[in-house]
């Protein structure tokens, strides 16, 4: 097996971690710190790109006056005809014509809405902007209202992650290697892909020089399962223990590869949205009894979802892709591509959370906000591999990676946290 080179790690994740459980709390609470900690990165991005050329006003000062062109801060909501509701999912009680399920409910008549603590104001802006819009951003939008009460938009202002640490090179390569969607329940069907990864870790395929410099395995969520659970009624006590034993079965297979992949390098195992796990956003770590072979190795190590690091001085912060996938069916975002770039250009993890994405009822603070931008960030279980280096405000630099599912594509990310390079590795033995 390869010698690893040696590099310091820190986990960041402890902000994602539930220490206890309320559910009988208002979101509104966790609205108000969204707007109030956003409110307050803002102001110096905006006194720094206009200077004080405009006043920051709140809406209640706008009652009445025209022609006036001024800063405002604010979260901004969708109205959507065609959003998920629970009134229309229980019209059937009311013999009503139930809602048809939709892959995508954006449209050209929606309407956005931007809103502060006390008031809302109907936004005017191109078609673009609007579609590519989410209910939660919290941006700042320089503009004046006009005779029927909209703000006209001439600009809009958003967080961008906040201040990037540098990122020194060591001049040789650090490789982290990122995996998602194993699907084991299905891992009958790409067993040798499965055995080639572990022997392309190992070093056992003639990349003795990678493996060296390989430092790190995060399994961004979907490990034991990648679709969601059919639900079919049935009273057979028999098929729902075969489907309850099938999981189980996964499961220890799981552990038997985390434990193989473990013996190689580290490994950071994070929960997806159909693993046995919490499903509200963020997910908490794995119990370690689920995988107890793994447990045993120093090596090895559950985490949460999202997770956030720090290996040597690269941080690294990802998703296993929930986020991104909530943004598809909300704008008109084309991509994950864009879908993660954006989430990084607002500087929130999960604004479309807890609107359309569930999340834990937070009174006291919003784990989502990007108060430091990443040199890596990547949300998981993406139908292909997508990368692009971001480069945003004042030069920082950030990999943008869509994980591959591997249960479709038999693939995994590698990413050089020296040069921020990142390539995509195929282990599909029957593919051309």
């Amino acid at each position: 097996m390869a010698e690893r080179l040696e590099c310091t790690y820190q986990n960041l994740s402890s902000r994602f971690l539930v220490k206890s459980f309320d559910y009988q709390k208002q979101f509104c609470h966790l609205y108000a710190h969204r707007l109030g900690e956003m409110s307050r990165l803002l102001t110096p991005i905006i006194q720094k790109k206009l200077g004080s050329q405009y006043p920051i006003k709140k809406l209640c000062e706008l009652r009445g006056e025209q022609n006036i062109t001024c800063i405002i801060i604010g979260t901004i909501y969708k109205h959507q005809a065609h959003k998920p509701s629970i009134l229309r999912d229980i019209s059937e009680e009311n013999q009503l014509a139930p809602q048809p399920q939709r892959q995508n409910y954006s449209e050209p008549e929606d309407k956005v809405i931007l809103e502060d603590e006390l008031q809302r104001v109907r936004l005017q802006l191109d078609q673009l902007q609007g579609h590519l819009m989410a209910t939660g951003v919290v941006c700042a939008v320089l503009g004046d209202t006009d005779s029927d009460g909209h703000f006209d938009v001439k600009e809009i202002i958003y967080h961008e992650s906040g201040p990037q640490r540098p990122l020194t090179t060591r001049g040789h390569s650090r490789l982290l290697v990122l995996v998602s969607g194993l699907d084991q329940l299905q891992a009958h069907n790409y067993y040798d892909a499965l055995n080639m990864f572990q022997y392309w870790l190992s070093g056992s395929l003639g990349n003795s020089t990678d493996a060296k410099s390989m430092l790190r395995l995060i399994v961004a969520g979907n490990s034991v399962r990648s679709t969601a659970v059919a639900h079919v009624p049935t009273l057979q006590v028999a098929r729902n223990q075969a489907n309850a034993n099938d999981t189980v079965q996964a499961v220890t297979q799981l552990d038997s590869w985390f434990a193989s992949w473990a013996q190689a390098l580290n490994v950071d195992v994070m929960p997806g949205a159909y693993d046995p796990a919490n499903f509200m956003l963020p997910q908490q770590p794995f119990h370690r009894c689920m995988f107890p072979q793994a447990s045993e190795l120093a090596s090895f190590q559950a985490v949460s979802n999202p997770y956030a690091c720090l290996i040597d001085d690269a941080l690294v912060v990802g998703t296993a892709g929930q986020n991104v996938a909530d943004l598809l069916r909300s704008t008109s975002v084309e991509s994950s591509l864009q879908a993660l770039r954006c989430t990084l250009t607002w500087g929130h993890l999960a604004p479309t959370s807890p609107d359309t994405l569930a999340c834990y009822p937070y009174t006291d603070n919003d784990p989502f906000i990007m108060h430091e931008c990443p040199h890596v960030y990547f949300a998981g279980n993406c139908d292909s591999f997508e990368t692009e280096l971001h480069v945003g405000a004042d030069g920082k630099q950030t990999r943008l990676i869509c994980v591959p599912n591997f249960s479709k594509t038999q693939s995994v990310a590698v990413v050089d946290l020296d040069t921020l390079d990142c390539r995509q590795i195929d282990f599909n033995v029957d593919g051309s």
